[in-house]
């Protein structure tokens, strides 16, 4: 069954099936509705509805709140349309043309462990999905079940890789670490803005955990493109422990081919004899970079982890143009 979509002031109209959101509807039509984040945290999508009903598939997303439900602003990203209906979009949300995101079926190709409860999980698509490295795509893993997850290898095939952790009670984490090799699914991608600006200049990347995934991609096109940002370009990766610090031996071999590229882990609790820094992320930037508002911040990790950063770095007065960091948890 399908249900009428029209969008004001535009007077644009178009079909939506009962599976799609309204983003989706619309992506799927050509036509360009704003939009980031593409799960419910960002809150760049929310569109007033005008008539006409729709149900919420992520209730819990963090850009819902009270009052625009008694405004009627609603997330395109989450929400069905149950009947037709109408929509208005805010003052200089629309663009165009419509964003490169597609939707396409994956199979699950291999699993690798990286660490505890860590795994790289590459999945095959039926064509390749361009994306920027940094960017990431929403895997649905079941019904009403979508989950964000970076990608951490290069654009140019079919083939998309990711690094999750498996959380005790986490419903889309353990539905993907669930999954075999032959497993189906679909991928919607890219999303995100958080991708390597190419200007020269100093640039300190920090990742936390799996968020390890965008800032590998990001390095490894760095590497690729034989990439000389000038300056130092500093790689903080934290973890709780050293065995958590999945990934690092590929990470390391990617900052080794750009020049004047630095790798600095960081672990919470330093077993007796490790030779790096200990603490947390936002330690290791006071202890690496003097004047982090001469410096390009890129941050990706638990959304604990990335707020702390970012409110180190605005007390030290860095431009928040020059924080980059994924806007989903």
């Amino acid at each position: 069954m399908t249900r009428q979509l029209r969008i004001e002031p535009d007077g644009v109209a178009m079909d939506a099936a009962d599976h799609e959101t309204i983003l989706q509807a619309a992506r799927r039509a050509g036509v360009a509705l704003a939009y980031e984040c593409g799960w419910g945290s960002c809150g760049s999508c929310k569109v007033t509805l005008v008539d006409g009903q729709v149900e919420l598939i992520f209730p819990g997303a963090p850009a819902v709140n009270p009052r625009d439900a008694r405004r009627n602003r609603i997330l395109a990203c989450q929400s069905r349309a149950i009947s037709d209906i109408t929509i208005t979009r805010g003052p200089g949300t629309w663009s165009a043309p419509a964003p490169r995101c597609v939707e396409q079926p994956a199979v699950l190709r291999d699993v690798v462990d990286l660490a505890p409860e860590v795994r790289q999980f590459s999945f095959e698509t039926a064509e390749p999905i361009d994306f920027r490295p940094g960017q990431y795509a929403i895997l649905h893993l079941g019904a009403d079940l979508r989950r964000s997850y970076s990608m951490c290898n290069l654009p140019g095939s079919n083939v998309l890789q990711f690094i999750a952790r498996r959380y005790d009670g986490g419903k889309g984490s353990n539905a993907l670490a669930a999954l075999t090799p032959g497993a189906r699914i679909t991928i919607e991608a890219p999303f995100g803005a958080c991708t390597l600006r190419r200007q020269p200049g100093r640039k300190v990347f920090v990742a936390g955990g799996t968020g390890i995934a965008p800032i590998l991609a990001m390095m490894r096109e760095a590497a690729d493109a034989r990439l000389d940002f000038g300056p130092p370009a500093d790689v903080i990766y934290g973890a709780r422990t050293p065995a958590d610090l999945a990934a690092g031996d590929m990470l390391q071999a990617a900052i080794a081919r750009v020049p004047q590229a630095r790798y600095r882990p960081v672990v919470e609790n330093a077993p007796s004899g490790w030779p790096h820094a200990a603490g947390f992320v936002t330690d290791a930037i006071k202890a690496t970079v003097p004047d982090p508002a001469a410096a390009e911040f890129y941050v990706a990790g638990p959304p604990v982890m990335v707020n702390a950063v970012k409110s180190l770095l605005r007390s030290a007065d860095v431009p928040i143009t020059q924080v980059h960091y994924d806007s989903f948890g």
